[in-house]
């Protein structure tokens, strides 16, 4: 996620790339407008903007012009439909032929049931974004053309999930030989070359914990049995990671006193108080650490997690649980991390009924009236759907036993598709009025919609 943003081509949006589905904001409030200061979302509860964000989109899609050269695709007249093709290009049925290849090689589940062709698209996504390229990168516009540990863990599950298992294992490798700080922390985003980070943005301590838990998600979901490659194998050449994530894990655990040390987290911000972005991807990956060092034999190391993630367990209790699970420790205010302490981030939490009763909450109090979620109570009051955090809450709905939220999945998972730019691609911001904004497509919701998605098979 982009918190500050460099410059960027202002695109004025055509209504070629306005989303298939529009919401009147005038039909939510009766005779309130968009201009005025608050006004009812489509949830029920009363919201006061300060300002309804005018961000342009950035592109419909990214398009292939050539084999390995890709450009931003302004209007979705300008690629071949269903595809990630640019129209003009004198190569578009090879490139074509090319994508229907990568597609047809995924597992059936992508290609069957009420979602297929939302998921097709989610991979052509991610296939635009990745394929030829040392790691996926965010998006295609110049400050998303970079590396991101968290959303390469997330796209990592996703190639496991569907398949492309040498897809997983290049983000996986990549996460594995990029340069870590002293104390063993990756830095917020990387260059394409994995040499270096691109600007004086702070490293994060959560990408410890997003690289393990993909380990683990990886490890887990891919079917070995036709991998071409052993999960020994997996182990024996990611052992080094594994372990090295877990020293630095639990040294800062311990040297922050049992819990996790003050980091900006997704929203990429310099903080002062713990944040519950940072120590919920820390559980999720403490917990993580632990089956993969089993299966290595490291006894010790196992063990230390364990105690880690205890430490850490009773932090998050003490300091979240008793205010409903907030951004900060000891506040009060909703943050959309409540939804990493959920499956499949963290199972078995001890208080994960007070975490789906927080995530529910969190639905209303953070709900735009586009239909979507704001990261948090904290973040600018424009209006503005963020399709990342609305994919995460997605997915850990998906991923629950109850019915009635996994129903809420499934409508979510649709809202998503259908707010997916005419070209097809998922953005990553939805205005008031619906119209899709900033960057498209976006790696991180390509990925969650797709594995949420496939837990709602």
């Amino acid at each position: 996620m982009e918190i500050v943003v460099l410059a960027e081509p202002s695109h004025t949006p055509s209504t070629a790339l306005v989303a298939r589905r529009t919401v009147l904001i005038a039909s939510l409030a009766g005779a309130v407008t968009v201009a005025e200061w608050g006004f009812f979302t489509d949830r029920g509860s009363a919201v006061a903007f300060a300002r309804l964000d005018t961000k342009p989109l950035f592109s419909s899609t990214v398009g292939f012009s050539s084999l390995s050269t890709r450009e931003l695709a302004l209007n979705h007249r300008d690629v071949v439909a269903g595809s990630r093709t640019l129209a003009q290009s004198v190569v578009r049925h090879e490139l074509v032929a090319r994508e229907r290849r990568w597609l047809e090689a995924l597992a059936p589940w992508t290609r069957s049931g009420p979602h297929a062709e939302l998921i097709q698209a989610a991979y052509l996504d991610l296939f635009v974004l990745s394929v030829g390229l040392p790691a996926p990168v965010a998006g295609w516009s110049p400050s998303w053309r970079y590396v991101w540990p968290r959303d390469t863990a997330h796209i990592a599950v996703a190639f496991a999930q569907a398949g492309n298992v040498s897809g997983a294992l290049e983000c996986l490798r990549f996460l594995a030989r990029v340069p870590r700080t002293e104390q063993g922390w990756f830095q917020a985003r990387y260059t394409l070359d994995g040499r270096s980070t691109p600007d004086n943005r702070p490293a994060q301590f959560d990408g410890l914990g997003w690289v393990a838990w993909a380990l683990r998600e990886v490890s887990e979901r891919v079917d070995w049995s036709a991998a071409g490659v052993t999960r020994s194998d997996f182990l024996a050449e990611f052992a080094p990671l594994i372990t090295g994530i877990c020293d630095d894990t639990v040294s800062a655990v311990a040297a922050a006193g049992g819990t996790a040390p003050v980091s900006p987290d997704y929203w990429e911000k310099r903080e002062k108080t713990l944040t519950l972005g940072t120590i919920a991807p820390t559980l999720a990956g403490l917990t993580a650490l632990i089956p993969l060092l089993d299966d290595l034999g490291d006894a010790m190391r196992s063990r230390a997690a364990a105690l880690a993630s205890e430490q850490v367990t009773a932090s998050i209790l003490r300091d979240f649980a008793p205010n409903g699970y907030p951004r900060y420790a000891g506040g009060d205010t909703i943050d959309a991390a409540a939804a990493f302490l959920l499956p499949p981030y963290v199972g078995d939490f001890p208080d994960e009924a007070g975490v789906r009763s927080a995530l529910t909450r969190a639905w209303e109090v953070l709900g735009q009236p586009a239909g979507g979620i704001t990261p948090g109570q904290g973040w600018e009051p424009d209006g503005v759907s963020w399709t990342p955090e609305t994919a995460v809450f997605a997915l850990v709905d998906a991923s629950s036993p109850d019915s009635a939220t996994r129903a809420r999945a499934r409508k979510t998972v649709e809202w998503l598709g259908a707010n997916r730019t005419l070209s097809g691609s998922y953005p990553e911001k939805l205005l008031a009025d619906g119209s899709p904004s900033a960057v498209a497509p976006l790696a991180w919701t390509a990925a969650c919609v797709a594995l949420a998605a496939y837990e709602l098979r």
